[in-house]
């Protein structure tokens, strides 16, 4: 596919993302962020690897069984999780799993995500997979995947969110403007109730916001602080 990055480059890249992703608290000890680059070949941070002190030896190779195709070295737990999601999505190059403050708020208390704010609008009606258990089985993940359907992320009750994207810049920008969005929904809801942008201000907010160029800057503004 069009949107899948030479092997070296796409390392790369996964390692500057989860480590910006960790300095901004989205990503913890336990995230994971996977890139599709070929049809049976995903690179993916290893299970063992210390996420916010990444480099490009942490990231492995794995089939879509999740054996290591370069070495020994185990993958997360849960790359059914993203192994389920590249088979039911053949759009999806990149899928990211955090478990961050904010959206996991929402999703202890049942609090429906709403767009609050303009880059909010592009994550669309996020879905709830109503289980906070680890996604550490193939059924597990093709149920989280079917839950997905076409929409960009789903949060996982009481557990954090998975984002997906058509290559590692898309789904690192989607899961920064969730988790920012989710942080201005509930600290409003503080103080009362948030306003929320009106389906045609959406499709506005769609219209003018869901481009490459403005994805590559929010990417640009957190490589810098790295």
């Amino acid at each position: 596919m069009s949107d899948r990055l030479p092997e070296a480059e796409a390392r790369q890249q996964l390692v500057d993302a989860i480590r910006m992703l960790e300095r901004a608290n989205v990503v913890d000890y336990n995230g994971h962020f996977s890139a599709r680059v070929g049809e049976d070949r995903v690179l993916i941070n290893s299970g063992p690897s210390v996420r916010g002190a990444l480099a490009a030896s942490d990231i492995i190779a794995i089939d879509m069984d999740g054996k290591p195709l370069d070495g020994n070295v185990p993958p997360p737990l849960e790359f059914h999780l993203h192994t389920e999601i590249y088979r039911a999505r053949p759009d999806v190059n990149a899928v990211v799993h955090t478990h961050p403050r904010w959206s996991t708020y929402l999703s202890m208390t049942g609090t429906p995500y709403k767009p609050v704010f303009a880059q909010g609008v592009l994550l669309g009606d996020i879905p709830l997979f109503d289980s906070p258990n680890s996604i550490n089985t193939k059924p597990m993940g093709e149920q989280l995947a079917k839950t997905l359907g076409a929409q960009p992320s789903v949060l996982l009750k009481s557990h954090g969110v998975t984002v997906v994207g058509s290559d590692i810049i898309e789904a690192f920008t989607l899961a920064i403007y969730l988790e920012e969005n989710s942080e201005r929904q509930y600290m409003a809801m503080q103080i009362g109730d948030p306003y929320v942008f009106t389906a045609e201000e959406q499709e506005l907010c769609r219209q003018k916001l869901w481009t490459r160029s403005l994805f590559k800057k929010t990417w640009d503004h957190y490589r810098s602080k790295l």
